[in-house]
């Protein structure tokens, strides 16, 4: 895990969700873990729509003259 400079804030939680970041967190602190999940969240690597389609196969595609 990276070192870096932290910044004291407060943040309000519901109980039920602080009791479960509790439990998860184990041995870790609640803040590590809360990092954690905001790192993991907000710099999830972004998805490409390049190269998803399917191939087509060249008999499938027409002149733009066929279409008139």
């Amino acid at each position: 895990m990276l070192m870096t400079e932290y910044v004291r804030t407060t943040i309000k939680l519901r109980e039920d969700v602080y009791q479960t970041l509790k439990k998860e967190a184990g041995t870790k602190k609640v803040s590590e873990k809360i990092n954690e999940i905001l790192i993991n969240t907000l710099f999830k690597e972004k998805k490409s729509l390049f190269g998803t389609m399917e191939k087509t196969d060249m008999s499938d595609l027409r002149e733009h003259e066929d279409r008139l």
